[in-house]
């Protein structure tokens, strides 16, 4: 009896969890079910002028990318809306017909992927053939002096070769403004302030071709009359005139324009600058007005950071921005870190010979603390700077310093090494940068010639080159690759022994980063009365390094968040002779990057690939090293000065 009322009892609740289970399974497919419908892909077909990515910069729909599909605990966003699919269709329409595909069909499908929530978009995409330019006539309206002399421009005629509406071109309407603007620009650096450029398009549809005709009614040509002045406080008006190099009675350029107003923009009086020609009778003269704003006569700016090269770092400065009422700058500089302890002051003499020229004057004290050598050194720096353009600069400087070299123990001589020294150098540099923004993109070139030996002032004499060649290249709105070659040389040394200083070193967060601060290359054993200490590095005469660096924005993670992977490799060389005999070394690694409020935040973890017995503290065949030297861990925090 017990045992047939067990058996029951046991049933009923097999039979209860069994109902449970099942009701489980199914409330689950019924939430699956219910699920709202999620954008999980869009794709292209039938494209074949423009790729998929510029094509989904110009729609509203938009599917997860992997890190996003990733965050299970978030399913929310991206959820597919028909109607805006719909809408889609006609962007991609509208795009293609103003870029010259008048007869493009546009279709979509949807498609159910894995999961009954999964949409899969496809645009599909049939172009037809475009609408080509047939012929192209240009008609310029004016004096026939003023004619005549845009017609021999070559100028004009390199905007007529140049432009985007060349015969046999897509006819892309989209492209109108573009070609009004080279053309406006163009005639207007040739001093018509007022010239009006318009395209007339004649298309035929039905064969595909268009006729344009581009013209330009010219105008009088104008000369500057007049120049306002608003906003300045503390400055003189004539003061502003010469740094933004405007007469009264020149011809009128925009080029110029522009030029002027980037002069002011980038002086370090001014906080703000603008040129404009405001509403007045289009002849002949020319009014222009000018808005600055000053910057704060005076200014204290602190700043500070921590890394593993130097710890902790801090940096003061105090500025005067407009000595004696004459535009003339000076400043007194300090920063210290664990490493370095520097202190300078400079007077600068903004405008030599004309705006784009000036001059520094800088006494300046400095301590350095390196693992091979302690250095103090004290001296003056005569600087010639010309800034030829907004992204082109150069400089000529002349450089007389005191030196004193010390070893870091006192009971061990550096080989090698000069103790007290003078260098008297002339030093040549350049910096060029392609593009403009925060975000580097393109060529980095820094180019280093220095002349030691002048006036006979200085303990060595010797040639030092060297340059520093970035390139910065997107490879997507979130991806930049980013390549560094740098290389260096000492030649005609009058002597085999050069101070430390002088010579070349490669490792550290900002070079080969397997290898921590200048720790890449030769090195000399440092020992004790128990033997071996450490190896230290010599330096050398010549230098090779790179760096290849894939940077990657993780912004739908945390804002600001973003990883890197790097290669890096290079070698020292303590004179020319040995570089068959050193091989260049390698380290590769990978690290992340935040942009935080106090500043960017970087970790970076290299290894080395092929580590000499050196750098794994190999000695006599004894290992004193362990796993940890063949890694580099590098970070750094808030600005590097």
């Amino acid at each position: 009896m017990r045992l047939t009322v067990l058996l029951k009892y046991i049933s009923l609740t097999i039979l209860i969890a069994s109902f449970g289970v099942t009701s489980t399974v199914a409330q689950n497919r019924s939430d699956a079910s219910e699920r709202i419908p999620q954008v999980w892909s869009v794709s292209f077909e039938g494209n074949t002028s423009f790729t998929g990515v510029v094509l989904k910069s110009q729609i509203s729909t938009e599917a997860p990318g992997f890190g996003e599909k990733l965050k299970f605990w978030d399913k929310t966003g991206f959820e597919f809306n028909e109607k805006e699919v719909k809408r889609d269709v006609i962007r991609i329409r509208n795009y293609y017909q103003r870029r010259g595909f008048i007869n493009v069909e546009v279709g979509y499908e949807v498609n159910t992927k894995n999961k009954p929530w999964k949409r899969a978009v496809i645009f599909r995409v049939e172009e037809n053939n475009p609408v080509r330019i047939q012929n192209v006539e240009y008609e310029i309206k004016g004096d026939d002096k003023d004619v005549r002399r845009v017609w021999e421009s070559r100028t004009f005629g390199r905007a007529q070769s140049q432009h985007s509406y060349q015969q046999g071109n897509r006819y892309a309407i989209i492209k109108e403004p573009e070609v009004v603007g080279r053309f406006s620009d163009v005639i207007k650096n040739l001093g018509y302030a007022y010239v009006d450029v318009k395209v007339n398009a004649a298309v035929d549809s039905a064969a595909l071709s268009a006729n344009l005709s581009i013209q330009a009614d010219l105008g009088p040509q104008t000369y500057i009359d007049s120049i306002q002045v608003e906003g300045i406080e503390t400055v003189d008006k004539n003061y502003v005139l010469r740094e933004s190099s405007l007469h009264r009675g020149e011809v009128f350029s925009l080029n110029k324009l522009q030029e002027a107003q980037q002069e002011l923009f980038n002086h370090h009086l001014f906080r703000f600058a603008t040129i404009s020609i405001p509403a007045q009778p289009q002849d002949s003269t020319l009014n222009l007005l000018m808005r600055i704003r000053e910057n704060e006569q005076r200014s204290v700016e602190l700043l500070a950071g921590f890394g593993t090269e130097d710890k902790f770092r801090g940096q003061a400065s105090w500025t005067h921005r407009n000595v004696a009422h004459r535009g003339h700058k000076f400043n007194v500089l300090a920063r210290a870190s664990f490493i370095e302890q520097y202190v300078n002051m400079g007077y600068q003499f903004p405008y030599i010979f004309n705006t784009k020229s000036s001059v520094i004057i800088s006494p300046f004290g400095q301590h350095l603390l390196e693992s091979n050598y302690e250095l103090l050194r004290a001296g003056i720096t005569n600087s010639f700077i010309y800034q030829y353009s907004q992204n082109l600069t150069g400089s000529a400087s002349y450089e007389f310093t005191k030196n004193k070299e010390l070893s870091r123990q006192r009971d061990i001589s550096l080989p090698d090494t000069t103790l007290e020294y003078d260098l008297s150098s002339l030093q040549l540099s350049g910096y060029y940068r392609q593009g403009y923004g925060r975000e580097q993109e393109g060529w980095v070139i820094q180019p280093y010639l220095e002349y030691s030996g002048f006036f006979g002032f200085a303990s060595f004499s010797f040639q030092k080159v060297s340059a520093d060649i970035r390139r910065f290249t997107r490879l997507s709105s979130s991806t930049m690759l980013a390549t560094r070659l740098q290389g260096g040389g000492l030649f005609h040394a009058s002597s085999d022994s050069l101070p430390s200083n002088i010579r070349f070193y490669l490792g550290g967060t900002n070079s080969v980063r397997g290898w921590y601060r200048n720790e890449l290359g030769p090195k000399r054993v440092r020992g004790d009365s128990t033997g071996f200490n450490t190896y230290v590095p010599l330096g050398g005469k010549a230098m090779l390094g790179f760096n290849v660096e894939v940077r990657q924005k993780l912004n739908f993670l945390i804002d600001g968040f973003g990883m890197a992977a790097f290669l890096d490799g290079g070698q020292i060389w303590e004179t020319f002779a040995r570089i068959r005999q050193r091989p260049i070394q390698f380290g590769i690694g990978g690290g992340l990057r935040y942009q935080s409020p106090l500043g960017p935040v970087r970790v970076d973890i290299g290894y080395k690939l092929n580590p000499t017995n050196q750098d794994l503290d190999i000695y006599q065949g004894t290992n004193y090293g362990n796993a940890w030297n063949r890694i580099g861990i590098h970070f750094s925090i808030g600005q590097a000065f």
